[in-house]
Parts: C-alpha cells; sequence; structure tokens
C-alpha cells in the first residue's frame, strides 16, 4: 500500500514528535501525565490535500489492543488525545494512525510510564490530641489533620492494647488543615483505651499516623471515685487575674486539676496543673499580661483515673489602661461560599483591621440560622484588609447550610451578616425572596479604584472616602471575563452596611435580609463585559471614624466545572457635620436641611420670624 502512494507521486502525510513526557527529545509540547491519565500528542505535517482522519491505537503491551476515537484533520497540526483509567507505575505503549483517500499509514511504537501515585500525592500530617472520656462506655478523640494540599480523610485507631483493632467513622477533610473527632462507643468501664489519629489523601499512598495516646473510662459511680469541678468567680485587677475553681475528688488520690482560658470560648491557654489531693477545697491560678479592655474565657478542669470533667465557662473583662493604643473592632463581611461540592465547601469572609491592631477571624456556620458549628480560629493579622477563608466537610447533599464571619480583637468583635448555600446545588442562596429594584437613571460616578481577581475584573466604584449622614451616594460596579473561555453559574453580589439604605439598582434584585443587591449573570462569554448602579443613602445613625465597607463578590464556574471567585471593594469614613446652632436650637445634627420639605420648612420659619420681628419693632417704636 505504501508503494502505491508513492507512485501516485502524492505528497506522504507523515506523523513526527508522537510523545508524551519530556523524555522525548522531540517534544515540543509540555507533558501532561498523572497516576492514572496521561495526554497523548502527535504532528500531521502533510495532508496531501485531503480531508485525514487521525487516532491513535495503544495498550499496556506492544500488541496494543485499544483505538481512541478519530479526529478529522484538513490541514498540518499537532493532535492530541487524553486517556484515563491507567494504572499507576505501568508502561503503555501506543502510535498514531491516520488515514485519507489516498490510503492510510502508521506511526512508530513508542511507550510511556504512568508515575506511581505516591509520586504525585503529598501525605498529610496528623496529630492525636487528648480525648474526652463522656461516661463509663463512651469516649470522644480528638485529633488535627494538615492536608498539605491534598483532599483526604481521616479516622482514629483504638483498642485496649496497643494493637488498637477499632476504629472510628472516617470524616473528609478538605485541602486545608482542620480539628476532627470520632466517638468510640460500647468501651468496657474503668478501662484504659489506646488510641491513635489516622490519615490519608485522597489519591491513596501512604497512611499518616499520629502519636499513640490512652484514656481510662469512668468507673461505676456508686464508688464515689468520679472527680467533680466547678468554676468560679475570677479576682481581675488591671492586667492581672486570679482565676478561681471548686474540684472534690471525691476521695481518689490521684486528682489533678488546671484552668483552660482565652480571648474566645475555644480558649486555647492553660495553667500548670497541679495535684489536688484528697479533700474538696477552691482552688486558684494567676494570669498575667493580660490585654486592656478585653474579654476573657476560662474554666476550671479536673482529672483522675477515672476520666476529665469541666466546669461552666464564665468570662470576665479586663478594664481600660493608660498607656495602650486605643482602637475599635475590626470589621467584617461575609462573602460567596465557594468550591461547593455534595460534601465540602469553602466559606470566605472579609476582615478590616482597626488601627494596625491584629484579629483572629472564624467562621460560624450550620444546618440552620442558630449555626452552631465553627471553624478553627486563625490569626489574620494587622494588615488593612485580609481575605480570610476556610474549608468544611461532612456535608449533606442538598441541605441549606448558613453561615457567617465573625473576627475579634483586643477592642470586641464583630459579626458578619449570615449567608447561605446549598451542598453541591448552588453557589448562593437568598436569604429572603428578593424584592424587584426600581430602575433609575445614572447619575455621576467618581472613580475610587477596584482589584483584579481570577478569570474575571471585577470593580467597585463608590465615590470619596469620606462620607456623611444623609448623603447620596452611587456605586458602580463593572465586570469583564477576561479569559478566553465562557464561564456559566455566574453570580455578583453587592453588600451594604447595614447603616446605608439601598434605594435603588439599574440591573439586580435587593434582599433586605443582608441589605444586598444580587444580580444573577447566569454566563459571561469570553470578553464579555457588563456593569450595574446602585443608589444608596449614608443612615443618620452614623458615628464619626465608622468604617463603612461595601464589597462587590462574584463567584463563577469555568469550563472544567471548577469554581472562582472575584472581589473588589471600596470603604468609607463616616463624618458627622456639626452645626452649633443647629444643635442647640433642635436638639443635634445638622441646621442645614437635606430635603426640600427641610427647605420649605426652614423659609417658613425665617418668614415668621422676620414678621415677628417687624411686629416688636412696631410696638417698641410707638
Amino acid at each position: 500500500m505504501k508503494n502505491k502512494i508513492k507512485m501516485l507521486g502524492v505528497g506522504m502525510i507523515a506523523l513526527v514528535g508522537l510523545f508524551v513526557g519530556a523524555n522525548i527529545a522531540s517534544a515540543q509540547t509540555a507533558p501532561v501525565t498523572t497516576c492514572t491519565t496521561a495526554t497523548i500528542y502527535g504532528t500531521l505535517t502533510s495532508t496531501g490535500g485531503a480531508v485525514t482522519s487521525v487516532w491513535f491505537e495503544w495498550g499496556p503491551t506492544q500488541t496494543l489492543g485499544y483505538t481512541t476515537a478519530s479526529q478529522s484533520l484538513s490541514a498540518p497540526q499537532t493532535f492530541s488525545q487524553y486517556l484515563s483509567g491507567l494504572t499507576q507505575n505501568t508502561t503503555y505503549y501506543y502510535r498514531a494512525v491516520f488515514a485519507n483517500a489516498y490510503g492510510s499509514t502508521q506511526g512508530s511504537v513508542l511507550s510511556f510510564v504512568t508515575p506511581s501515585c505516591q509520586a504525585n500525592n503529598v501525605t498529610p500530617t496528623v496529630t492525636t490530641n487528648n480525648a474526652n472520656v463522656n461516661s463509663q462506655t463512651s469516649a470522644t478523640l480528638n485529633g488535627f489533620v494538615n492536608a498539605n494540599g491534598s483532599n483526604g480523610t481521616a479516622w482514629f485507631e483504638y483498642g485496649t492494647t496497643q494493637s488498637f483493632g477499632q476504629q472510628t467513622s472516617s470524616v473528609t477533610y478538605g485541602n486545608t488543615s482542620m480539628s476532627f473527632t470520632g466517638s468510640a462507643y460500647g468501651l468496657a468501664q474503668n478501662t484504659t483505651y489506646y488510641y491513635r489519629a489516622v490519615a490519608q489523601s485522597a489519591q491513596g499512598g501512604a497512611f499518616a499516623y499520629g502519636s499513640t495516646l490512652s484514656f481510662t473510662t469512668m468507673g461505676n459511680n456508686n464508688n464515689g471515685n468520679i472527680v467533680s469541678v466547678s468554676t468560679r468567680n475570677a479576682d481581675v485587677s488591671g492586667s492581672y487575674a486570679s482565676l478561681n475553681g471548686y474540684v472534690d475528688p471525691n476521695y481518689s488520690s490521684d486528682t489533678v486539676r488546671w484552668f483552660e482560658y482565652g480571648t474566645t470560648q475555644s480558649l486555647g491557654y492553660t495553667t500548670t496543673m497541679l495535684s489536688h489531693g484528697t479533700v474538696a477545697s477552691i482552688f486558684s491560678a494567676p494570669i498575667t499580661n493580660l490585654t486592656s479592655n478585653t474579654t476573657y474565657y476560662y474554666r476550671a478542669v479536673a482529672r483522675n483515673s477515672q476520666g476529665t470533667v469541666y466546669g461552666s465557662t464564665l468570662s470576665f473583662t479586663t478594664s481600660y489602661q493608660p498607656g495602650y493604643t486605643s482602637g475599635v473592632a475590626p470589621a467584617v463581611t461575609t462573602l460567596l461560599a465557594t468550591e461547593t461540592t455534595a460534601s465540602t465547601a469553602r466559606l470566605n469572609g472579609l476582615v478590616f483591621a482597626s488601627n494596625g491592631q491584629s484579629s483572629n477571624a472564624w467562621f460560624e456556620w450550620g444546618s440552620n440560622s442558630s449555626l452552631g458549628n465553627k471553624t478553627q480560629t486563625s490569626g489574620v493579622g494587622a494588615l488593612p484588609t485580609v481575605k480570610h477563608s476556610d474549608y468544611i466537610s461532612g456535608l449533606t447533599a442538598g441541605q441549606t447550610y448558613y453561615y457567617r464571619i465573625v473576627a475579634e480583637n483586643s477592642y470586641g468583635k464583630e459579626y458578619g451578616t449570615v449567608n447561605t448555600f446549598v451542598a453541591e446545588a448552588s453557589t448562593y442562596v437568598a436569604p429572603v425572596t428578593p424584592t424587584p429594584i426600581v430602575y433609575k437613571p445614572v447619575t455621576t460616578v467618581v472613580t475610587s479604584g477596584g482589584t483584579t481577581q481570577s478569570l474575571v475584573m471585577l470593580t467597585i466604584e463608590g465615590g470619596a472616602e469620606m462620607i456623611m449622614s444623609g448623603e447620596k451616594r452611587t456605586y458602580r460596579v463593572t465586570w469583564k471575563n477576561t479569559s478566553a473561555q465562557a464561564l456559566s453559574n455566574v453570580v455578583l453580589r453587592v453588600t451594604f452596611p447595614k447603616t446605608m439604605n439601598v434605594e435603588s439598582a439599574t440591573k439586580g434584585t435587593f434582599s433586605s435580609a443582608d441589605n444586598s443587591v444580587v444580580v444573577d449573570l447566569k454566563t459571561l462569554a469570553a470578553g464579555e463585559s457588563g456593569d450595574t448602579f446602585i443608589f444608596a443613602t449614608a443612615g443618620r445613625g452614623l458615628k464619626s471614624g465608622d468604617l463603612l465597607v461595601v464589597p462587590a463578590n462574584m463567584v463563577y464556574t469555568n469550563k472544567s466545572g471548577v469554581q472562582g471567585d472575584a472581589l473588589a471593594y471600596v470603604t468609607h469614613r463616616a463624618e458627622v457635620a456639626q452645626n452649633a446652632f443647629g444643635a442647640s436650637v433642635f436638639g443635634a445634627g445638622s441646621f442645614t436641611p437635606t430635603t426640600l420639605l427641610g427647605w420649605v420648612s426652614l423659609l417658613g420659619l425665617v418668614l415668621v420670624l422676620v414678621l415677628l420681628g417687624n411686629h416688636l419693632y412696631g410696638r417698641f417704636t410707638d
């Protein structure tokens, strides 16, 4: 057949540079391989003037055995084929085949080796933490996993020997770090159990093990040897506090006691553990170098061979101390959730620091508006603006979840608005049925900046930084798909502080629950752009120096089904105008009217005063 093609004098079709991986010297395209997939390439250098079909034959032996779908090419070019379902650490063979009206031929048989999954997988790091003994027959095991950038599952092994033999149900974690727990049931009372945390990435590979710890279940209550503990009010003076508690060891001789404390109800710090003896009594522990004007939480803890017992969590607030820099609590804004699946989601929020004060941030979330769950507290530093994100797992497909961001510094704690999302089903769910926005003409817009992120360029303009009570503002939000691909499930949400009244917008619907305008764009073609204008008024309850943040947050899904987001925001500082005459005559606030009715009333008042003056002047001159 090849000789026949030569005799016809037709330019012969050639295949060159067929490769997978950078080990081929003639490679023209970067390799794309994983332990279970590969993309193979070929180059058609001549078609002979006819439409040419190209495909690959491949398999785990040199006899090949599998054929890919064919592609029709009308001009010389490089082509490729994606292979999936491969076995890791295995040699595969392949060759390109082509045919047109002048005949067919085959390229040389080449090979590649899939890497081991372990080579592409980062093993997680896992830590075993102290267990909580709940009763004579149950305990809660605690651990912490650092995903090292790879999703996976974690669980606990436990048993009456260090060979373990039993394990808890596994939990799924995202590609971040998180605390996790496991429940051990059906335990024998007054028995020592050994346990350790275990984790493995979703790609397989080596298991990660935490250290082996132990706990002892409680004995029979009638034995009277379970320790009891209660937390008492603390004594506070300046940057010093004496924490107080009460312990009854119930005649056991191995009781130790201490306090847990911190600036959040997650606590985080402990005092020195001390032996308590056999007599019930009050005990105390000092803590020093406390932060001025800060709320601290604490509880008394005691433990003996029957388990650990916790007192109630109480709190106290330190007084203001001269020499500390004054400040205010951080400002926060809850953003749209991204990367939602049937069991995991990424929660997002903005934290705005105050006067360089370092802040901690976390998310509260749950399957109802009461929330009930909390992510790990993270230090977000003292930068002016930080986008804080964290992953949650163990979700139920189709379930609506509620969440909000929380941030705290030494001057207070602030909560973001409660947002919702549906696991896997949606990226955003409005808290209430939206109210249609009234369309109004565009007014003057003053640029104050924006930001660019991911595949979408997003900006928001909202005028000068200083803003006064009653001042009307126009916000222009613009967006553009800067990528070469179409984006789907595109939703824009612009959130206003509760101290601002949203009046209208040229696009979108309004949600009074979180004072936001939501624009459901659905899709954005490559290069497509657009904008919306939103009209809002600063409320009368502003206080001088208040920080007002108006963020624009857009989420989208790219062609690979991966969610992304873009964020832009504008900030204002409240400036309260004072007018001595107006404040003294009418109570407070500015004397100058801000509405037509106010001006009419003012002119009427002036006219009355003029007439009254004339009347009095006439009486005095008679």
